[in-house]
């Protein structure tokens, strides 16, 4: 298939594969045979208004002719079977049709002569696999086009991204594999975070997930598994441009690691200050636990995150985030200090009060020297 082809395919698949809308079939030109040479385009026997009656015979043919399974051939509906102009039709027929059919374990195309009323068929050829393996992996995603005696087909395997592109000619006596493709944009994806990872190259991997987004990434153990390490990266260079005075940058960074780590994890918001412990390091039976970050880890980065915003001025998110961190860990002590900050900031002194002596508190015997000299002016101001 021609590049330009097989891009525009793609694209209009990827909007629509999903979305229970019938894409338009691209109008085929007629090729040599009996038909006429005017375009024809694909249309389904539910929407041809003989495409009952034609049904009716068409339908039981088929299953007799490659000996479906009664459970195999109620799937064949006239919404499934398509009249196709591909040329090359034995004497005596005029009309063609193709199906998609599930037979027991593989897909496989059907191509159906007829005369006009399917009171004669005839079927011309079958076809399901190449050199390369299954055509066809999925009727539920699945979607074709004709032009002359070529048939272009696309499917993707079911709860995966893993797709089959097959260009098919119809030369009169049989199906020719022209080309056939597989690729996996998802693990392609995963293969290209994965070496962005290994050079650091932060930027590198938020530009990836600004222009394009992995298809079913639940089903592939690589969201699971680079979730931490891409969270630990975002943290290493988010602490390197807050020594750097880009505060903003430190922001961004923090917010694509922890986003990409609880997409991975069902972290759904980690800025709403409602964060239970369970929720970050999952129960003893939860997918791919050993892939997550310790509760520590996570929090102290969480602490970074809301410190952070503190010095940006955005206090209210971040009394939210430290609240939230001295709840989950409640040993954490520099964590008390920013959130006395911040309350102290937005107005709150009786809270900020409280907090900057759990802070004092827990530094023990050297609070008088570790401390900043405003925790006692604050704790003591009227």
């Amino acid at each position: 298939m021609k590049i330009w082809r097989k891009w525009l395919l793609g694209c209009t698949l990827a909007l629509f594969a999903f979305s229970g809308l019938g894409l338009p079939h691209l109008p085929s030109a007629a090729a040599a045979g009996e038909r006429a040479s005017a375009a024809f385009e694909s249309i389904s026997l539910a929407e041809l208004e003989d495409g009952t009656k034609l049904y009716e015979k068409i339908a039981p043919f088929i299953t007799e002719q490659i000996q479906l399974l009664a459970e195999d051939a109620v799937a064949i509906t006239a919404s499934s079977i398509y009249e196709v102009d591909l040329g090359n039709y034995p004497k005596g027929f005029t009309r063609q049709f193709i199906s998609f059919i599930h037979n027991y374990e593989w897909i496989e195309l059907v191509l159906v002569a007829s005369n006009e009323d399917a009171s004669s068929l005839k079927l011309l050829d079958r076809a399901a696999t190449s050199e390369s393996g299954d055509m066809f992996l999925n009727t539920a995603k699945l979607d074709y086009s004709t032009e002359g005696n070529m048939v272009y087909v696309w499917s993707q395997a079911p709860f995966s991204a893993f797709e089959s592109w097959i260009e098919l000619e119809w030369a009169g006596d049989s199906f020719y594999v022209v080309n056939h493709e597989y690729a996996d944009p998802t693990e392609s994806y995963y293969e290209e975070k994965a070496a962005l990872l290994k050079a650091k190259d932060i930027e590198g991997l938020i530009a990836q997930t600004e222009f394009d987004f992995p298809q079913y990434p639940w089903a592939y153990e690589a969201t699971y598994t680079l979730a931490a390490p891409t969270l630990k990266l975002a943290h290493q260079k988010a602490m390197q441009q807050h020594k750097a005075k880009n505060t903003a940058n430190a922001i961004r960074y923090l917010e694509y690691g922890l986003t990409q780590y609880g997409d991975a994890f069902g972290i759904l918001d980690y800025g709403d200050g409602k964060l239970a412990k369970e929720t970050i390091v999952g129960s003893a039976d939860s997918d791919y636990v050993k892939s997550r970050l310790t509760l520590g880890a996570y929090v102290g980065i969480l602490n970074d995150y809301g410190y952070f915003l503190s010095l940006t001025g955005n206090n209210k998110k971040a009394k939210l985030v430290l609240a939230n961190v001295v709840k989950l860990v409640p040993s954490r002590t520099v964590a008390y200090l920013n959130l006395a900050d911040v309350e102290w900031a937005l107005g709150q002194k009786s809270a900020a009060k409280s907090h900057y002596k759990i802070y004092w508190k827990q530094l023990g015997a050297k609070a008088s020297s570790v401390a900043p000299k405003r925790v006692q002016e604050r704790i003591n101001a009227k």
